[in-house]
């Protein structure tokens, strides 16, 4: 590989990285790893390299997360960079809100897997800064959406357990916006529901958003055709955001 190869490569790379955190807000290097380096036997050490010259070059910042370890954001040069390069308006993340970093975490690694299996997807820094199809439906905001040849698949992210009546407006809005019969709700414009997928990182919330939902189906409150629409996903995470197997099943499967 020439000198010349190695620079295209690594401008590359240097472009999917920056993009990907200003899509995401923020990504751990574990993170970028798998959604830039996903083919790589040295996936981390890659990654791990790529940022260190990115930081070097001042393009992007390392920030501590609330709960312990490292995430890495876009500086005000890595935005400038995206503009001049990408022609991307994008936001330096020097005072982005880390918030819930397991919320976030959970988000982004089922986004990962989303996007490495092929989807379209919007993240949950995209939905709320104004750059996904939609923002609110029904009075409430999505944690990720993501397209599917077979229309958009709307995901709440459960991280830790939720009181009855928190639980009450995801059931709700299953109720409202999975229609029982074959139609689908129109989210937006030429953009239709196709299904919830309820996401956690621990057992015992995604246990008690099950129960909720079954209880409801029980009481014939919601159909069939509902409980079919409703993915059950559980992506553990461990003290470093590190995402573990991902298992899933449909509602209608567990009832």
């Amino acid at each position: 590989m020439t000198s010349l190869d190695k620079r295209v490569i690594g401008e590359q790379n240097t472009l999917a990285v920056l993009t990907y955190l200003h899509r995401f807000g923020w990504l751990t290097s574990l993170m970028l790893a798998a959604l830039v380096w996903s083919a790589a036997k040295q996936s981390q050490a890659m990654a791990r390299r790529t940022l260190k010259a990115l930081t070097d070059r001042k393009l992007v910042i390392k920030r501590a997360l609330p709960e312990g370890g490292d995430c890495y954001v876009l500086s005000a040069a890595g935005a400038r960079w995206l503009s001049a390069q990408a022609d991307i308006t994008a936001k330096a993340g020097s005072a982005l809100k880390l918030g819930n970093a397991v919320h976030r975490a959970c988000s982004n690694w089922y986004l990962i897997s989303r996007l490495l299996a092929g989807d379209v997807v919007w993240t949950e820094h995209e939905i709320q800064s104004g750059r996904a199809p939609l923002v609110t439906v029904a009075g409430k905001t999505p944690d990720a959406l993501v397209e599917t040849p077979f229309g958009l698949v709307w995901v709440e992210v459960e991280n830790a357990w939720k009181n009855r009546a928190e639980r009450a407006k995801v059931v709700g809005f299953c109720q409202q916006c999975l229609l029982p019969g074959s139609e689908m709700a129109e989210l937006t414009p030429n953009a239709y529901l196709f299904r919830v997928a309820v996401v956690s990182a621990t057992g015992e919330a995604l246990r008690s958003m099950a129960q909720s939902l079954a209880d409801t189906h029980a009481r014939g409150d919601l159909s069939d055709t509902q409980a079919g629409d409703i993915e059950l996903v559980h992506l553990p995470l461990d003290k470093s955001l590190v995402a573990g197997s991902l298992q899933q099943c449909l509602l209608s499967d567990c009832l």
